[in-house]
């Protein structure tokens, strides 16, 4: 994985995503998105995402970083080396250091990082963690919606086919007589490299609950493949970006992937004090308790399920803007009441948008506006032990 060279390329990164990033995907661009970075007190442009004038805190729609650079300008991008100025809260020149005056991302942006063959020096994460706004959620979420260059287009990537509304989940009734997925492009889809690598570790892990799961090496390396191919991404560096940013994971991308592996990865017990699950479990492949189907958030699992004849779509219950769907299904004879996921996110959107309201909103609801509507996400952690990711879903 190409690693990231230093301040500069940060912020040309930054300021690149904010220009409006394009990425081919299957002969399509990706969303456009944006930051504050030498917008402060623009005119507003209804074509913009976000916003960085003096009504956009009013009508909440401000980029993430507007508050720290427009309003109280606290970060120093695009500051680095400016004169000295007494009126400013905080300092970007090659003397703040000496009078511990910096702004807390100062050393993010203006001071080189030194690369050598063994080590990478980089700043170190805020003493303690920044909160996380509203309108600082709802400006992320959409850079990641619109940043998400390998997402599958209804009509375009895949077709489905809702057939009946399940007007009571309790009863287990087959509305549908046919698969939800009528159509799906798995040439230009599945086999892209954030996909393929999504799908080698579906395979890995037992339904039932109780039963230990020993992780083989091989196991531990498609675990690794994974998180090594969605961090090259766009939207994990932006999500990465922004909690540093907010002092929330490391700096370094060794030490973020650490902290996903964890999160995603780390195993625990749901029964039995036995190591049988993990927070990818989960979310992403599902399991069986209690004779229900527990988790399983995910439309490339379900489609690749649906497809083997796994999992028998009976109908769904909803299906919402900006895409997202919750349907009813029978995982051989255990039943999932409601399941819901997003439809054509790819796999490092689906981790990106989770670990955010994971780690900015942990143990409970995760709201904030997408691509125009108001979303509700849920995570928990396990037991409250915040290192491991128990659920997340919409």
């Amino acid at each position: 994985m190409a690693s990231r060279r230093g301040p500069a390329v940060l912020l040309l990164m930054l300021t690149t995503w904010s220009a409006g990033c394009t990425g081919t995907r299957y002969g399509g661009t990706s969303r456009a998105t944006t930051s504050c970075a030498g917008r402060c007190g623009e005119q507003y442009n209804n074509g913009n995402h976000c916003h960085c004038n003096d009504l956009c805190s009013q009508y909440g729609n401000c980029c993430s970083d507007y508050n720290a650079i427009c309003v109280i300008g606290v970060s120093c991008a695009t500051r680095c080396g400016e004169a000295y100025d007494s009126s400013n809260t905080c300092h970007c020149n090659n003397r703040c250091q000496e009078f511990s005056n910096c702004c807390d991302d100062y050393s993010a942006f203006c001071v080189a990082t030194t690369t050598t063959a063994q080590t990478t020096t980089l700043p170190a994460v805020p003493s303690s963690p920044l909160p996380v706004t509203a309108a600082e959620l709802s400006s992320v979420a959409d850079d990641l919606w619109y940043g998400d260059v390998n997402y599958a287009r209804e009509g375009v990537d895949f077709t489905l086919n809702l057939q009946n509304y399940v007007t009571n989940t309790a009863l287990h009734s087959d509305y549908s007589s046919s698969r939800l997925f009528s159509y799906m492009n798995e040439n230009g889809v599945l086999s892209s490299p954030t996909y393929a690598a999504f799908a080698a570790i579906l395979n890995n892990y037992i339904a039932q609950t109780g039963n230990t799961e020993h992780v083989t090496s091989a196991e531990s390396a498609e675990n690794e493949a994974f998180l090594s191919e969605i961090m090259t991404t766009q939207v994990m560096v932006k999500v990465h970006d922004f909690l540093r940013w907010k002092g929330i994971v490391p700096y370094d991308e060794a030490g973020f992937k650490a902290r996903l592996n964890e999160i995603w990865f780390g195993r625990y017990s749901r029964q039995n004090g036995r190591l049988d699950t993990s927070g990818f479990e989960h979310v992403f492949v599902g399991e069986v308790k209690n004779g229900e189907v527990s988790g399983m958030h995910s439309w490339v699992r379900f489609y690749l399920a649906e497809k083997s004849g796994d999992f028998d779509y009976s109908g769904y219950v909803f299906k919402k803007q900006p895409g997202t769907i919750g349907v009813q299904f029978r995982w051989g004879s255990v039943w999932k009441n409601l399941g819901g996921f997003f439809l054509g996110t790819s796999p490092e959107f689906d981790v990106a948008i989770y670990t955010l309201c994971f780690l900015a909103r942990p143990e409970g609801l995760c709201e904030f506006s997408m691509a125009g509507s108001q979303m509700r996400l849920t995570t928990y952690s396990w037991l409250d032990r915040g290192q491991y990711l128990a659920t997340a879903y919409p």
